[in-house]
């Protein structure tokens, strides 16, 4: 069967069911080439301090040796993104900011 071709009932009845499992290291990335300019991207960690140290967060990012373009995965990127959020609500003072950030 080539790729795009039309099948019919009967065939696709035939093809079996298959199940696959990853562990919940597979969505990681950890190594990879950097799409501007294809050098190789490094793993490095981002501390953020929030209230003066009393909160941390540690965000993974890959970095280009190259260029210096960073990369965030999904839970990375939302992480980050709470991070400057809450950097943002203590500066301004506005905690309902914070609080709708929290309850969504």
């Amino acid at each position: 069967m080539e790729e795009g071709e039309d099948i019919s009932f009967e065939e696709l009845q035939q093809v079996g069911e298959e199940k696959l499992a990853f562990d919940s290291s597979a969505y990681e990335v950890n190594s990879g080439a950097c799409k501007e300019c294809g050098g190789k991207l490094i793993k490095v960690v981002e501390n953020r301090n929030v209230l003066d140290g009393m909160l941390t967060f540690h965000v993974i990012k890959m970095r280009c040796d190259q260029c210096g373009k960073e990369y965030l995965d999904l839970d990375q990127a939302e992480k980050y993104d709470f991070a400057l959020i809450l950097e943002k609500a203590i500066k301004q003072r506005n905690l309902n900011v914070l609080a709708s950030k929290i309850q969504n």
